[in-house]
């Protein structure tokens, strides 16, 4: 039985030295690289093929003998196949960035060195990372760094759950230790993210207990808002968490921040306890950068106006009581790079956990993330938004923005120029572009608009349902397409806006994130979904 286990030194191989195996990891990663890479097509590479994953699962089993780095490594690169290319032009199906060469050699680092950022006994470079990058993005934010804290964690989800956890705290103090004992009620509005609901489920505040908030141009209601708040009081109930969403996944909106932290200001003067204002900026805190910036004014006129209209909501985000913020979004990192900044860093302490629970960490003084994160296991997050942040600067980050923007706005004043694609979010603009087909012409015989009219409910509840359904059909087409051809990849949302009679409108999006892209693929994007529409009228017909 001893003679089984005598070849310990072939497995000490498949691992680095505690130093001095730089080459072997590079030329490994520089192999799989570039046979993944000997695979593209157009914007993704090989063919995604449909794959029966509960079979997978039936299938596959734990490995009895061990095996060689190169039969594993070839088989590695075989799961990538039909994998996207963020970076290409024509690759605009979501907020989804190519990440910049420098971070995805700061990520590599942090797993060469499996750091823990729980604290620096674990993984001095992430403590010092996240402290840094922390106080760039208060001092961004306009926080006073000398008050502000913040950790780095897994995505705005994770920035949602750790507003939400303070908000409760806040509401109902010492929660932590005895529980929940009041109802709580989160507020957001009917445009925010989902994972505000997510929040509300894993804290056990409860999904019936979140009041969405309806929206207009996709900004909460402030006066709405201010009625159910007001209710929530008188049915006695606490008001946990207001979330303020600065700026959505589809459509950009912004909610008017500082109205809401007026609002509350107002309200909490009759409690016995404190509201929490978390505003989710994952999308939109790059646009930050452009505060005080003067080169703003040589851009063209409407360049200029979209972007001083951003920076005008993102220029609130400082009265918030925390930010979240992805650089896997608009940062142009890897994922998971998200952080949770808060105004009064001392009141991440109302998370704190005891010491003597956990009697094998902590000892000692230092920084000690881990002692009221959620998290116990913590990747290095932070390093690569430092490294980005350095890497471009406020500069980098303008320059990239108004590019994409461009080129967003190209394909936006060929959408309006068109009789059958209506532009839905104009008033919204970032570089999102949120569409709606109709067959023949975007207008009535009297020449309205029909997405209005369908917004009014003044067209029939089955005219609606059809475009809906034309719509998701040439989207499915351009990705299923693109996943064997390569070609242009966009996505649809299957409710962009709810009308008052609850009919849900889909809308197509077009999100370049590529710092690749110009405007003559924004001319392609059009021209293949065109091809989409000519193959979906063709096949199922054009009246709806």
């Amino acid at each position: 039985m001893g003679d089984t286990y005598e070849g310990y030194r072939a497995y000490a191989l498949f691992f680095t030295r505690p130093a001095g195996d730089e080459e072997k990891i590079v030329l490994m990663l520089n192999k799989l690289l570039k046979k993944i890479d000997s695979k593209e097509n157009g914007t993704i590479i090989g063919k995604k093929e449909t794959l029966d994953y509960e079979k997978l699962m039936r299938e596959t089993k734990f490995p009895h003998r061990m095996s060689n780095e190169t039969d594993v490594g070839d088989f590695i690169t075989g799961l990538y196949e039909g994998i996207n290319l963020w970076s290409h032009p024509l690759m605009q199906s979501n907020v989804v960035p190519p990440a910049t060469a420098l971070s995805i050699v700061a990520d590599a680092l942090g797993a060469r060195y499996n750091e823990n950022s729980i604290s620096d006994d674990y993984g001095v470079s992430a403590a010092r990372s996240e402290i840094m990058a922390i106080a760039m993005l208060a001092d961004l934010i306009g926080y006073d760094t000398t008050k502000a804290g913040g950790i780095f964690t897994f995505g705005g989800t994770g920035c949602n759950l750790y507003g939400a956890r303070i908000g409760i705290e806040k509401a109902d103090p010492n929660a932590k230790n005895t529980g929940i004992r009041d109802r709580i009620h989160f507020f957001c509005s009917d445009v925010s993210h989902y994972s505000i609901k997510s929040a509300a489920l894993w804290t056990g505040v409860g999904l019936d207990n979140v009041k969405t908030i309806p929206s207009y141009d996709n900004i909460m209601d402030i006066h709405l808002l201010e009625e159910e708040m007001e209710k929530t009081i008188s049915e006695g109930a606490r008001i946990g968490t207001i979330f303020a969403t600065m700026g959505t996944t589809d459509a950009f909106g912004i909610d008017p921040l500082k109205k809401i932290v007026e609002l509350r200001d107002r309200i909490q003067k009759k409690l016995d306890y404190r509201i929490h204002i978390h505003a989710d900026a994952v999308i939109g805190w790059p646009y930050l950068t452009f505060r005080g910036d003067t080169c703003i004014d040589h851009l063209p006129h409407m360049l200029q106006e979209e972007i001083r209209e951003i920076l005008s909501g993102m220029n609130d985000l400082q009265h918030a009581d925390s930010v979240g913020v992805d650089f896997h979004k608009t940062g142009w990192a890897p994922y998971l790079c998200s952080a949770f900044v808060i105004k009064d860093r001392e009141e991440l302490t109302l998370l704190q956990k005891q010491k003597k629970d956990m009697p094998y960490l902590f000892h000692g003084e230092g920084y000690q993330p881990g002692t009221f994160t959620l998290e116990s296991s913590r990747p290095n997050y932070a390093q690569k938004a430092l490294a980005n942040m350095m890497l471009m600067g406020k500069q980098g980050y303008e320059t990239l923005i108004v590019h994409l923007i461009t080129a967003a706005d190209h394909l936006r004043e060929m959408i309006e120029n068109s009789q059958d694609i209506d532009l839905l979010n104009r008033h919204n603009p970032a570089f999102v572009t949120d569409l709606r087909i109709y067959p023949h012409t975007k207008y009535d015989s009297e020449g309205r608009s029909l997405f209005l009219k369908e917004m009014r409910d003044e067209t029939e509840k089955e005219f609606t349902e059809k475009t809906n359904l034309y719509n998701k059909r040439i989207a499915q087409y351009m990705i299923e397409k693109a996943q064997h051809e390569g070609t242009a990849m966009i996505s649809y949302t299957d409710n962009y806006k709810t009308t008052g009679e609850n009919r849900e409108i889909v809308a197509l999006k077009s999100y370049p994130m590529s710092p690749f892209v110009e405007k003559e693929h924004m001319d392609e994007m059009l021209r293949q979904i065109y091809k989409a529409k000519e193959w979906v009228d063709t096949n199922y017909g054009s009246e709806v």
